[in-house]
């Protein structure tokens, strides 16, 4: 039974990383299946930009501090808020891309996997260093990446990228928050918890724990 919870609890954090703009919002108009590429940036990890990015909200905009991801991309479709991260309410690839015109846009999106590409295992594309289990941190700080604007970045040994531009610290209500917080990031390697993995603030159990889905 405590297996089975927490296997459920898993699942739950795994969607709530792919929808914070719907939790915010308290509607599901935006949320949606969107045709073409996209990025997947859940095991990913981040760089603060020192810059600032702004957030759709159910009130406007809201600004937060800036972290750059880099991202492997998935064929679609994927799950979109479109009314959500920094969408503009379309599937459409994006034309601009952290203030800059592009030709090479992409969105990040989700999907449903316990498998993906990482930095961390220089981007094999091997079962095991693919593998995905969600982790609960205790300290540091996430990044949402979810509906957010990413443009192509070419490949790295053989996976495709892109470079994404994403929120830290953004709670599932649209304001600032911080640990405790699941991320898929890491092979549930505490040390990753200080690298500013993608994530949400929702933790699905005890700080540590580490659960497949």
């Amino acid at each position: 039974m405590k297996r089975y919870s927490l296997v459920v609890a898993a699942l739950i954090g795994a969607v709530l990383l792919s929808a914070p703009q719907v939790m915010a919002q308290g509607v599901v108009e935006g949320f949606r299946l969107c045709p073409g590429d996209f990025a997947l940036c859940a095991a990913s990890t981040c760089t603060p930009t020192g810059r600032k990015i702004q957030v759709n909200t159910a009130t406007g905009t809201a600004p937060f501090d800036e972290a750059m991801c880099t991202c492997p991309i998935f064929p679609g479709p994927g799950l979109a808020d479109v009314d959500g991260g920094n969408m503009n309410g379309r599937c459409d690839p994006p034309r601009e891309v952290n203030g800059e015109p592009t030709e090479q846009g992409i969105w990040s999106w989700y999907l449903p996997t316990g498998d993906i590409p990482q930095a961390i295992n220089n981007w094999s594309r091997g079962n095991k260093q693919t593998a995905a289990p969600i982790q609960v941190c205790s300290a540091g700080s996430f990044v949402n990446c979810f509906s957010f604007a990413c443009v192509r970045a070419g490949k790295i040994h053989g996976v495709e990228v892109a470079t994404c531009f994403c929120p830290i610290n953004e709670s599932l209500q649209g304001t600032s928050a911080g640990p405790p917080f699941t991320t898929p990031a890491g092979q549930c390697n505490q040390d990753i918890c200080s690298q500013f993995p993608v994530g949400a603030p929702f933790p699905p159990g005890q700080p540590g724990q580490c659960v497949s889905f």
